[in-house]
């Protein structure tokens, strides 16, 4: 029994503890208080979009945008025309021009559009004639017409040229060229036998070589440089060509590297005819000709030193 009322009285309290008290407010409102409203913080509740937006996940950063690349420099065809004129002696007629394919610019020297004796550099005439024809007419060159034209320009081999310019009309290269490409001083030789007597300017010698490099079918300008490339230092006839574009100043491990076919030849009044003509650089951003007549008595050596010399003044001028 009296555990019963022992339960029945706490029932009775927890009642009593969970109805609210009834009191007028001072104001004789009659509000409902709550006994438990005085003993609790209240708690303000999460704002609907902080609620639902959960945690915040830190966005990766966007690829990095690699800057612009500079301009490149101008006035540097220019500036190495002028470095090869001055690093000409008295004695020696220098014909030179220089192209810069990045900007567009052509400089051209005091000399540059005289024609002078190509000498080997008919080769290049010859050849570009012939594929062009191949390209656009459709003339029929066989792999052994090509490999004439590798000997040709590597070795410099004069029976692989005197073949291709029986084969195709090497006499009339020069014209056909020229009123393709708008060449202004190239010429044939006025006996059609003696390809090295063919006349070309240094400034027509440039835009031969822009053909070759920005306009020619990619088989074709590679068949070219490559051919050229492979030059060994000494020539089919025994002649030394690591000169000028091709010396070790301009074209070895330390130069800015190039790619060039040279000339030679003697003897008109009493002249040696040394020329090295090619592209220098970086991905072959210039072209440069370098067509000389030298007075004979110093001897070839003399000769090949000099133009070494014009040929790093020219180079050292293009940065």
């Amino acid at each position: 029994m009296r555990r019963w009322r022992l339960l029945s009285a706490a029932c009775a309290l927890a009642l009593l503890l969970a109805v609210p008290i009834i009191a007028t407010s001072g104001d004789g409102s009659g509000a409902v208080l709550s006994r438990f409203v005085a003993d609790r913080v209240p708690v303000e509740p999460l704002a609907p979009a902080a609620a639902a937006s959960g945690p915040r996940l830190l966005e990766a950063p966007g690829p990095a945008v690699p800057p612009a690349p500079p301009e490149p420099l101008t006035g540097l065809a220019a500036a190495a025309v002028q470095a090869a004129e001055s690093a000409a002696a008295p004695a020696t007629e220098l014909a030179v021009a220089v192209h810069d394919r990045a900007t567009g610019e052509t400089a051209v020297g005091s000399r540059g559009t005289e024609p002078y004796y190509t000498a080997s550099l008919s080769k290049v005439v010859v050849i570009v004639d012939m594929l062009d024809r191949r390209h656009l007419e459709g003339l029929a060159v066989s792999d052994a017409d090509l490999d004439l034209v590798r000997r040709a320009l590597g070795p410099s081999d004069d029976s692989a040229m005197n073949m291709l310019w029986t084969r195709f009309d090497g006499a009339g290269a020069a014209g056909r060229l020229s009123s393709r490409l708008g060449l202004e001083g190239t010429s044939a030789p006025r006996d059609p036998s003696q390809w090295g007597e063919m006349s070309v300017p240094a400034a027509d010698t440039v835009r031969i070589w822009q053909h070759i490099l920005d306009e020619m079918p990619d088989t074709d300008r590679e068949l070219l440089i490559s051919a050229m490339a492979a030059a060994p230092t000494v020539a089919g006839d025994g002649f030394d060509q690591a000169y000028g574009l091709l010396a070790p100043a301009v074209a070895g491990p330390e130069g800015p590297g190039a790619v060039a076919k040279q000339g030679w030849m003697c003897c008109f009044s009493g002249q040696y005819y040394l020329h090295s003509t090619g592209a220098v650089g970086a991905e072959q951003r210039f072209v440069v000709a370098l067509l000389t007549r030298v007075p004979r008595g110093p001897g070839w050596e003399a000769a090949r030193q000099e133009l070494n010399a014009i040929a790093t003044a020219t180079v050292q001028a293009l940065g």
